[in-house]
């Protein structure tokens, strides 16, 4: 009996063993994204940004209206002073439309503010409006916004904050005119403030802020859907807009990429069945809108190969009641199993451009929100994520292991790993690890196992958010199902980049105390093995390509003038960033093609330059050096 007793304290202790470790989400130290656009490293200094600057410009007129629905990273430039808000669609849930502004605890470079003291807390973000002239008002101005704490980010705590001020103009201070503490996430909600006689002026301005945590990637608010105009009241509180809400969609079943030859071995068996589109009546009327998606070869330059439906399928968003918040969300599943891309050996990779727009009858107050683009990639590596991490991804302890799940299509030569590791303020990069490969994990098979002579350290990106670790030995894998992964040397956690909008963790497994569990967590570990030597493609949106391609700027360093030269008669708004975020020069490409940058001190400046039809914007760093 007491031998019984003791085999069952010893299977009690076991089994406390193996479910007391655990593996674990952190929040994100940086933001890789923007770090990438901005090519900066994180020693550049990071203070909080001056939004007092006036810029010599022409006031904007009502109405005044941004829903974030860009293909840019930073704020508009024609309608915000500052870069320091990331626009993204990753960290919101469920917007008013796609693409947010969101606030946390970085600046534009998407470092820490203050990455030295991690309890450091204040004031970080802002978003601040160009004067607006309000001298000829004929009835009631208001302001109206939604927001929304956490989304799929870091939870702002009860001390955060996000704040609304407007500028006065007669003492040229910044009065505060709304705030909301912390909170857990919540569905987007709409305020709708005033705007007083007293601010009825000819540089009227209006600012967010944020105050927050100043050592990392946390404490996050979203900000959408912001609209100034006359005429409104309080209880104008519906948009009479139907609009996507999200720009991600994938055709593939399971993968968001595949290389190309792989994909053509099961084109068929390898598509979805269907591509989730949603979509949102904002208003309190139904509407009959018109859903369509394209493909486009060569990523949207090229043909368009399919077009669904034909002929267009017409989809009627039903209203929702004043009573329920949020406003209804009308999701549409086109087939596209009956689909797959051509069979085309000419090239390894291949990138196709899948265009979804709408037509709303009657018509649109804000058409812009209604085509999104996505991109279907077909490089060199599998993978499961979207290429964008909300989270990292860690599990403790000398000699634990990582694993991700893919069943490869054909015999191939594996080469090496891509893996994202998110930089958090511990610096990990002297940690070690070994490379595995498992064709099954229970029992443990390997078929790669790196050399311990060459074990393996993280590096944390500056220009990507992805970074190869090769194989010393490349190793053919016959089609089949493995297991890509490692096995810790040091002792403490590697903090991999964790999708949240995409959930595949029944394929991710660790491995702490000698049994392999599944992961804890809704999401994707940001890894993937790469096949055969291939380059992959770039995927970029056309318009900002063609931007990118027609501008030079030159001389780079530069001591005394900046010159910058269009290929386009396009009209540019062009400024001169330092990297505090502050504005310093301005003109447009109708009035000048250069800088003079004789009284400027030595240092990293970025100078941007942004359509004035289509708002699209591009970035290039210069160095002043004399």
């Amino acid at each position: 009996m007491i031998k019984k007793i003791h085999i069952l304290f010893a299977i009690f202790l076991f089994c406390t063993s193996v479910f007391s470790q655990k593996d674990t989400l952190y929040d994100l130290g940086m933001n890789n994204t923007l770090r990438a656009y901005y090519n900066t490293h994180k020693n550049l200094p990071n203070p909080i940004y001056s939004t007092s600057a006036q810029h010599k410009k022409a006031a904007l007129t009502l109405p005044f209206l941004d829903d974030f629905s860009q293909n840019n990273i930073y704020p508009n430039g024609v309608l915000w002073e500052d870069i320091n808000v990331y626009i993204n669609s990753n960290f919101p849930d469920n917007p008013i439309s796609y693409g947010v502004a969101t606030f946390d605890g970085l600046d534009s470079t998407g470092t820490p503010y203050n990455f030295a003291l991690p309890n450091s807390y204040g004031p970080a973000d802002t978003l601040t409006s160009r004067a607006i002239d309000l001298t000829t008002i004929i009835d009631s101005v208001f302001l109206s916004f939604y927001y929304q704490p956490q989304g799929n980010g870091n939870k702002p705590e009860a001390k955060d904050s996000l704040r609304l001020e407007f500028f006065r103009q007669s003492d040229s201070t910044w009065i505060r005119m709304w705030g909301v503490q912390g909170s857990p996430n919540h569905p987007f909600k709409k305020v709708m403030i005033p705007v007083g006689t007293s601010f009825h002026n000819n540089e009227f301005q209006f600012r967010f802020m944020n105050w927050a945590t100043l050592s990392g990637n946390v404490d996050h608010w979203h900000v959408d859907y912001i609209y100034l105009n006359e005429n409104r009241n309080y209880t104008d509180t519906a948009l009479n807009d139907v609009s996507f809400i999200t720009n991600h969609h994938n055709m593939l079943k399971e993968l968001t990429g595949i290389p190309w030859e792989h994909y053509m071995t099961d084109s068929i068996g390898l598509m979805d069945t269907a591509m989730t589109v949603i979509y949102k009546n904002n208003h309190s009327s139904q509407y009959t809108v018109f859903y369509q998606y394209d493909i486009i070869t060569n990523n949207g330059s090229g043909s368009t190969i399919e077009t669904y439906p034909s002929p267009i399928e017409s989809k009627t968003v039903n209203a929702y009641s004043s009573l329920i918040e949020p406003q209804a969300v009308y999701k549409t599943s086109p087939f596209v199993n009956d689909f797959s891309f051509p069979s085309d050996f000419s090239t390894q990779t291949k990138v196709f451009q899948i265009r979804n727009y709408l037509s709303v009858s009657p018509n649109d107050f804000h058409t812009k929100n209604d085509t999104v683009f996505s991109y279907q990639t077909f490089g060199s590596y599998y993978a499961y994520d979207d290429g964008s991490a909300e989270n990292g991804y860690g599990v403790q302890g000398i000699g634990s292991k990582l694993a991700h799940e893919f069943n490869i299509k054909k015999d191939d030569t594996l080469t090496a790993f891509q893996i994202y590791f998110n930089p958090i303020q511990n610096n990990l990069s002297g940690q070690t690890f070994r490379l595995k490969v498992w064709s099954s994990l229970n029992p443990e098979v390997e078929v790669y196992s790196q050399a311990a002579t060459l074990f393996t350290n993280p590096v944390y990106s500056n220009t990507n958010e992805f970074l190869i670790y090769n194989l010393d030995v490349p190793v053919i894998l016959n089609a089949g199902t493995y297991y890509f992964g490692w096995e810790k040397i040091s002792g403490e956690f590697l903090n991999v980049g964790w999708d949240v909008n995409t959930n595949n963790n029944s394929k991710v497994y660790f491995n702490a105390v000698g049994v392999w569990q599944n992961a804890s967590f809704s999401g994707t570990l940001m890894l993937r093995p790469v096949f055969g030597n291939i380059v992959d493609p770039v995927v970029s949106v056309k318009d900002n390509k063609t931007l990118l391609d027609d501008f030079k700027v030159y001389p780079n360093p530069s001591s005394n003038v900046l010159y910058f030269k269009s290929n386009n008669n396009k009209n540019y708004d062009i400024q001169l960033i330092d990297i505090y975020g502050k504005i310093i020069i301005e003109t447009t490409s109708t009035i000048s093609n250069k800088f003079d940058v004789s009284n400027l001190a030595n240092g990293i400046y970025i100078i941007r330059f942004t359509n004035n039809n289509s708002y699209n914007s591009i970035l290039k760093k210069i160095i002043i050096s004399k």
